[in-house]
C-alpha cells in the first residue's frame, strides 16, 4: 500500500461501495462549496458590503474552478479503474 488511505488493495466485494462513496463525496465537496457561495453572497447582499455585480462577478469567477475539481476527480477516477 502507498498510504493508509490509499484504496489500492482493496478487497473485491468493497470494490463497488468504495466507488459510490467516492463519488459521493465528491458531490458532497462540490455541492456544499457552491451552497456555501450562494449564502455568503446572499448574506454580504443583504449585509450591504456587496452589489449585485460585484457577487455575479465572484460567481462566475469561482465557476471554472468548480468545473476543474470535477474534471480532476474524473479522470483520477478513470485513470484508477485502468
Amino acid at each position: 500500500m502507498g498510504s493508509p488511505f490509499s484504496f489500492e488493495k482493496v478487497p473485491e466485494e468493497f470494490q463497488d461501495f468504495i466507488k459510490e462513496k467516492q463519488l459521493q463525496l465528491l458531490n458532497n465537496v462540490v455541492t456544499s462549496a457552491g451552497f456555501g457561495l450562494v449564502l455568503a453572497n446572499v448574506v454580504a447582499l443583504v449585509a450591504g458590503d456587496a452589489s449585485t455585480q460585484v457577487l455575479l462577478e465572484t460567481t462566475k469567477a469561482v465557476l471554472p474552478i468548480f468545473a476543474l475539481v470535477v474534471v480532476a476527480s474524473g479522470v483520477t477516477t478513470l485513470a484508477k479503474k485502468e
